[in-house]
């Protein structure tokens, strides 16, 4: 409940799912025959987020003064993206826009399920590293420093695990602060590298190398772009328009990058299989199937059963990822943890031998 009373750090502005409801609703009422303005007040009605509901009203408040709704759309950029700009634009103009708006809801939907599980798969794996991590800090800061003194009376010399785990936690108690401040220092300037051109294009590329994250991360996003243009083509917008408009949407630089080469190579008069044929992120499978798609006419169904064939892909992943990837971090974790205890009491089994 927080996250919508606040506006948090990483944190939407307004929830992908009130926006994809909203649309289904909206969509729903205007298929029922409702006029725009009465569809909207009633859409608003069922809104319990505070903030997007005082965008939809306000909304409601421009196209009743006779801005179009596309027009109305583009006022809140950080809730509807080009992409709903666009095709609501396209429905207003072709006089289908419950129909568009119901597709757009259906894609919205399917997308924000893709990057769900892309996004459980990248966070599950971080967050038992980051429970790891506090563990074994917890042990090396409150817990190591106990057996110093103990061992000191000892009066012989200490194991070298002992040696090394006990130097560790010294490190580690003596300069706390110097290391929270580095941290947050460290955190922060990768914040705003990350938001330089510079910064986003290194990041992006390394997202796309990383093993096996990275390979689910490119199909995650081959997918996002080919059902978002099967959706746009499929909703009347031109080929040359729906680039333009992925282009101006898409969150990857490199991918960014190579929308903008296809762009150059269709405005050459190249096919748009022929413009991906030097891709880093498209396999030649994609190119096959687009070719197909172009030379048949259907370009927005082979499109999306492009996008269909790679979300089974980042599915089939992410389950053999969550099934791996869960026993292999515990045994790591295990593995730590026990390495330090050992090397806690070793001086103490040595003083058993011997007194044994």
């Amino acid at each position: 409940m927080l996250s919508r009373e606040l506006s948090l750090p990483f944190t939407k502005e307004v929830p992908d799912k009130e926006v994809i409801e909203f649309t289904r609703n909206l969509a729903v009422m205007l298929k029922a025959k409702l006029p725009l303005v009465k569809a909207l007040d009633t859409t608003s009605k069922q809104i319990s987020h505070k903030k997007f509901k005082h965008i939809v009203d306000d909304i409601k408040r421009q196209v009743k003064k006779g801005k179009s709704l596309s027009k109305a759309f583009e006022m809140y950029p950080k809730v509807f993206d080009q992409i709903y700009v666009q095709l609501s634009k396209v429905g207003e103009v072709s006089g289908v826009l419950d129909d568009i708006l119901l597709r757009l809801s259906g894609y919205q939907e399917k997308s924000y399920k893709l990057k769900q599980r892309v996004r459980m798969a990248m966070v599950y794996p971080s967050i038992i590293i980051g429970v790891a991590v506090f563990a074994v800090t917890f042990l090396l800061v409150f817990v190591v420093p106990t057996f110093v003194d103990m061992y000191a009376d000892f009066n012989a010399e200490l194991p070298g695990p002992t040696k090394v785990i006990l130097a560790v936690s010294k490190f580690l108690t003596d300069n706390v602060l110097l290391i929270s401040v580095a941290i947050i220092v460290s955190v922060i300037g990768l914040s705003y590298f990350s938001k330089s051109e510079q910064g986003s294009k290194v990041i992006d590329g390394l997202k796309l190398r990383v093993p096996y994250f990275g390979e689910l991360y490119k199909k995650s996003l081959v997918g996002q772009l080919t059902k978002t243009l099967s959706t746009l083509l499929h909703s009347g917008v031109t080929l040359s328009e729906s680039i333009t408009v992925l282009k101006n949407s898409s969150s990857n630089s490199v991918l960014r990058s190579e929308i903008q080469l296809m762009g150059s190579a269709l405005t050459k008069g190249k096919s748009l299989n022929k413009s991906l044929e030097d891709s880093k992120i498209f396999p030649i499978v994609v190119t096959q199937m687009i070719s197909v798609g172009e030379e048949t006419a259907s370009l927005d169904e082979m499109l999306e059963q492009v996008a269909d064939l790679f979300e089974e892909e980042v599915d089939i992943m992410v389950e053999g990822l969550t099934s791996i990837i869960e026993p292999v971090l515990i045994v790591f974790i295990g593995l730590i943890l026990g390495a330090i205890i050992v090397a806690l009491y070793l001086p103490i089994f040595e003083l058993v031998n011997v007194v044994g």
